[in-house]
């Protein structure tokens, strides 16, 4: 998504839409952990793991655009969050250190990676040993959705892709409204 349609990652109705409430408090983030927001955009999901995490834990804040960082930046501080970093990713690179997450949440963002083969084998590196990569997609075995087709996955199409990466499925939480969470952990 452009830095142009910013607005609508921060829609009144993407709680009743999107349930991320729900899928937070399902993501049991641990205080004091370090975690990161892979497609970041404005920050939505970011801020709510910088509170999850507290004062002690910190987020990584990934885009591609730098428009979208700085809207998150000031988004962070508008609302005096201090343990958001934002980091400049590129279409092959996240731009994450190694070992450096317990989680790596992406929230509707697989479906647009250009190269995603790269991205996710640079996001199990950073992954500690036991970390958890979380995928949260809109569900495309589900037509009656207001989300177009190109915006969308099957689980047995994330399933079959994450087939080659060195991770293990680990459960799919489908108790979203329009959306599935597949949770893949790193051994260790």
């Amino acid at each position: 998504m452009s830095h142009r349609g910013a607005g609508w990652l921060e829609r009144t109705e993407r709680e009743q839409e999107e349930a991320p409430s729900r899928l937070h408090d399902w993501l049991a983030v641990p205080r004091g952990a370090v975690v990161a927001d892979v497609g970041a955009g404005t920050g939505y999901h970011s801020r709510r793991l910088a509170a999850a995490v507290g004062p002690m834990g910190r987020v990584l804040a990934v885009d591609l655009q730098p428009e979208m960082l700085e809207r998150l930046r000031e988004r962070a501080l508008a609302t005096g969050i201090r343990n958001i970093e934002p980091v400049l990713g590129s279409a092959a690179d996240p731009g994450l250190k190694d070992a450096c997450c317990e989680l790596i949440l992406l929230v509707d963002v697989y479906h647009e990676l250009s190269q995603p083969y790269e991205v996710i084998r640079r996001l199990v590196a950073a992954l500690k040993p036991g970390g958890r990569l979380v995928i949260v997609e809109y569900r495309g075995e589900d037509a009656s959705l207001p989300i177009h087709a190109l915006h969308t996955m099957t689980e047995a199409q994330l399933q079959l892709e994450m087939a080659v990466q060195p991770l293990a499925w680990e459960a799919t939480w489908r108790e979203l409204p329009w959306q599935f969470a597949m949770v893949f952990r790193k051994p260790g």
